[in-house]
This record gives C-alpha cells, sequence and structure tokens, in this order.
C-alpha cells in the first residue's frame, strides 16, 4: 500500500471514527481486568490501534456496572480518538477529572489511547498519589513504550500491562458462522486474506469494503504512531522499507538486506542505524513483533538477525496490496500470534545443523515445539516437519501443525494436529 497522505477518500474515512460493527464480547480480556480490578496498580491496555482495545474497555465497564454495581457518577472515560479531545494538557486533563470525580467512592478512570496527550505521565502520577480521591486508573495505547523511563522508574511494580490482539480466528469463525453463509475452511481462507481487525466485521460479505477499511486502519497506524510520532521526512524511503519487511514476514531479515533492497529501487542507501530505527518503530507501535533465534542445544537466545511477524494477517496483506504470494508465511503469522495470546514466550528454534524449529513456545516450566505446514502429504515434506522435531531430544511435547492433514500421532510420538482445529480450542 502507498501511503498516501492526501488521499480524500482515506482521511474521509478516518475522520468518521470507528466503524460501526456487531460487537464480539472478548472475555478473555474483560476476565484479565476484572482480575485487576481495585489492585493498587495502573492497569495499561496495549494493542495496535484499531485492535479494539476501546470496545474492550467500554465491554468492561459494563461489566463493573452490572456485576459490582459500580454507578455511572464513579466512571470517568476520556477517548483521545477524537480530535478536540487530545488538544488537552495534561494539566487541563487533570483539572477536569478532579472536578468530575466523586471524593466518597472510588473512582473508575479510563483514558483511551492516552499517548496522545503530551506528558499525560504527569497527570495519571498525580491522579494515582492522590490521597484525598480514590481513582482505579485504566489506561490505553497502541505504543508499546507508552511509558516514559520516569514513569516507569516511579512505578516499577505499580502497573500491570494487558496486551490485547486482534480477534483470534475461535471469535472471528463464532461471528462468521452466525453472520455469514460461509464453510469453515472459507471462513478460514478469509481469516487468512483479512485478518481479525474487528472493524471489518461488517464486511465479510464485502470483499472490496474489508480491504479498503484494512488500507485505512494501517494508513492510520502508520501516520498516527509511526511517522507522525517520530517526524519521519523521508517518507518514500519508508514506505520502501515496510513493503520489503511486509513483503518478507516469516523470514530471517537483516539489516543489510534491507539496505540493498532500497537503494535498488532508486533510492540512496540507508544507513544500517536508521534501519534498525524503523524496524523498532514499527515494533513499538504493535504492527511489528520480532522473534529471537534460540540455540535448542545450548539453550541460550543467539545473538543474531532475527524474523518478524504482523500483528494480524490483514495490516500485512494491505500493505502488499493483498498480493498474498506466500500461503506458508501467513500460516506461520497466524500461529505465532496466536501462541502469544494464549500467554507463550516465543522464539524460532534453531538446532545443531542449522535446521529451524518454526517456534519454540514457552509458559513456565512447559516448552512446546511446533511446526507449521500447508500439508504434509509430500514425502520431502513431511520428513522435514517431522524429522526437524525429532532432533530435539527431549520430553516436552512436539507438535506439526497442518492445514489440510487430520490429526494424528507419529510413530516418534510427534502430534499432528490440524491447524484449523488446534485454532478453535479454547
Amino acid at each position: 500500500m502507498q501511503f498516501l497522505l492526501n488521499d480524500p477518500f482515506l482521511t474521509k474515512m478516518l475522520k468518521v471514527g470507528h466503524w460501526k460493527n456487531m460487537q464480539i464480547i472478548r472475555k478473555h480480556y474483560i476476565d484479565q481486568l476484572v482480575e485487576w480490578k481495585d489492585k493498587d496498580v495502573i492497569k495499561v491496555v496495549t494493542g495496535v490501534r484499531r485492535c479494539g482495545k476501546s470496545t474492550i474497555l467500554s465491554q468492561y465497564e459494563n461489566e463493573i456496572r452490572t456485576r459490582f454495581k459500580i454507578s455511572d457518577e464513579q466512571i470517568i472515560t476520556y477517548d483521545f480518538n477524537d480530535d478536540e479531545l487530545s488538544k488537552m494538557s495534561e494539566s487541563e486533563l487533570h483539572k477536569q477529572i478532579i472536578v468530575r470525580s466523586n471524593k466518597n467512592k472510588v473512582n473508575y478512570l479510563f483514558l483511551d489511547e492516552i499517548q496522545e496527550i503530551k506528558d499525560f505521565e504527569k497527570c495519571v502520577i498525580s491522579l494515582y498519589s492522590n490521597k484525598k480521591i480514590k481513582f482505579d486508573i485504566y489506561l490505553t495505547g497502541s505504543n508499546s513504550k507508552m511509558f516514559s523511563s520516569s514513569l516507569a522508574t516511579l512505578f516499577t511494580g505499580r502497573n500491570q500491562e494487558i496486551r490485547v490482539y486482534p480477534l483470534s480466528f475461535s471469535e472471528f469463525y463464532n461471528y462468521a458462522k452466525e453472520n455469514t453463509k460461509l464453510d469453515r475452511i472459507e471462513i478460514f481462507n478469509t481469516y487468512m486474506e483479512l485478518g481479525g481487525m474487528p472493524i471489518i466485521l461488517n464486511e465479510l460479505n464485502n470483499t472490496k469494503n474489508a480491504k479498503a477499511r484494512l488500507s485505512s486502519v494501517l494508513f492510520d497506524s502508520i501516520n498516527k504512531d509511526v511517522k507522525n510520532r517520530h517526524h519521519i521526512k523521508t517518507f518514500p524511503e519508508f514506505s520502501r522499507f515496510t513493503q520489503y519487511v511486509y513483503e518478507n514476514i516469516g523470514h530471517i531479515m537483516s539489516t543489510r538486506s534491507i539496505s540493498a533492497y532500497i537503494k535498488s529501487n532508486n533510492s540512496s542507501r540507508t544507513s544500517h542505524k536508521t534501519i534498525d530505527r524503523y524496524l523498532g518503530w514499527l515494533c513499538e507501535a504493535l504492527l511489528l513483533y520480532k522473534v529471537d533465534f534460540f540455540n535448542t542445544t545450548g539453550k541460550r537466545i543467539l545473538q543474531t538477525s532475527g524474523k518478524y511477524y504482523s500483528v494480524d494477517n490483514g495490516i500485512r496483506n494491505a500493505q502488499n496490496n493483498f498480493n498474498m504470494t506466500n500461503d506458508g508465511s501467513l500460516l506461520e503469522n497466524i500461529v505465532y500470534i496466536e501462541l502469544l495470546r494464549r500467554g507463550y514466550s516465543v522464539t524460532v528454534g534453531k538446532l545443531r545443523d542449522g535446521r529451524e524449529i518454526d517456534f519454540v513456545a514457552v509458559n513456565g516450566n512447559q516448552t512446546t515445539y511446533f511446526q507449521v505446514t500447508q500439508s504434509l502429504n509430500s514425502p520431502t515434506v513431511r520428513e522435514r516437519e517431522i524429522g526437524n522435531l525429532r532432533s530435539i531430544k527431549n520430553s516436552f511435547r512436539k507438535i506439526v501443525l497442518s492445514q489440510f492433514d487430520r490429526n494424528e500421532i507419529s510413530a516418534d510420538g510427534i502430534q499432528i494436529i490440524n491447524l484449523i482445529d488446534w485454532l478453535l480450542e479454547e
């Protein structure tokens, strides 16, 4: 996608705000917020722009109203996606909140996309530290580094991050099953192309509109959370950079290879330092995730170039004009984000002889090794996928996720699980 900064169609769409769509109750996240309710920590809900954070806060507000009988006068909400509100100073915001607060009860304060307010940390610090008025504070933001170093230092152990991702395939499937005529395979193919951004739900029967909405989300995220925030002046260069990165999702990328690509497209060579900054900014905006390599023999993280995955297939495909040339990488992308959603810490495994394990997923003291493939019908592919897992000599679970194969257990005790079945597991 070319980021057309003066595109009147996209500009108009973005000013409208959030598109109306049928809400999916995001119970997984609401339960986490309930768990931290009234605890002496600032709840920080992070996630890429338009992934559903505002909706989750709204659903949580309704939850505490009905379940805990919290009155409307105890709930204070600000949505800084609003252009006018985002112009407030932190001191003006602080004054308004104090005026609106209930002096005799707990105030449930929701500050949505708070990073739009300059020096918001000062306001949050003051409210959190207020001895006369009690606040239970919830922040959302589209940046992984919302907190300045000073706030992070001050609130060490006093903030709890809840990372929100776009809709899981299970959420997407349940919605599509009830609201479209698509069958299971068609729903998966749609998810692989359009991803799980909630904004597309009302357009599942109109692919053209769904793609336009995804392009607008990417446009909005790049401009607000990357270009404007970091004052990028060489935007054509940055656009070529993002095109290369998203085309090569799931592949090893080095600053050298990216620099060579940008130069080959009629541009001067971009420094490795600049490319590292660009990658960092996309990761900060939660549009991109870096995955390190893990030495399965030495049990350590390798200090080498990593792989990158998109927060959502729809975002990745929007960047590349929905040119889906590598289904294998798109499958890996779905699995990687799902593992993060399920609470795993994820790396790419590196065997002694250089072969790779797609994902090494760790949760507590449990490790699971994953290979991801479209099909095991080819003997060569079957040996490669199962053989790589067979080379790991420990008792941890080893799984091949296959798009087209049925569930079975190999002679080596390696599980072969249909990818769609796995994604639909609760």
